[in-house]
């Protein structure tokens, strides 16, 4: 699976009375490596609005597997999978850099719709071209 990668530092204000990151940072470090990741692709919620879309999140997961402490340094991963409708699903992956440690494994799924509240079910036009572009990008094939 490709993966692409953006680096972090777990700050003081993220973590608890017992010097660990907080369970709801894990869920901004997976944003900072999807927004890291659209800017790539012209795919920012500006870029998305620009073109008439908006994609709310409609689906998070998380599993915790290691605690991130203050001053580590993390790596974030982020993947897309190929939907079988007009969505983006998100797969992420927090790593303790030293030593490549997996602390956290989630994923998001996101729908299309206009910006005027529409579903969208049918990639086609300038933002299929981009999310075809960033799925294509993941491909195995």
């Amino acid at each position: 699976m490709k993966w692409f990668e953006t680096e972090d530092t777990v700050r003081f204000n993220e973590v608890d009375e017992w010097g660990i990151a907080w369970y709801g940072h894990y869920m901004a470090w997976f944003e900072v490596g999807r927004m890291a990741l659209l800017r790539q692709f012209d795919l920012l919620p500006k870029n998305m609005v620009e073109l008439g879309y908006i994609a709310p999140v409609i689906n998070l997961k998380c599993d915790f597997k290691q605690p991130a402490k203050c001053g580590e340094h993390i790596i974030i991963r982020v993947t897309v999978v190929k939907p079988e409708i007009a969505a983006l699903i998100f797969k992420f992956e927090i790593l303790r850099k030293e030593g490549r440690v997996l602390l956290a494994r989630g994923e998001t799924t996101q729908v299309l719709m206009t910006t005027s509240r529409k579903m969208i079910y049918v990639l086609k036009g300038e933002i299929g071209v981009r999310i075809m572009g960033l799925v294509d990008y993941f491909s195995d094939d």
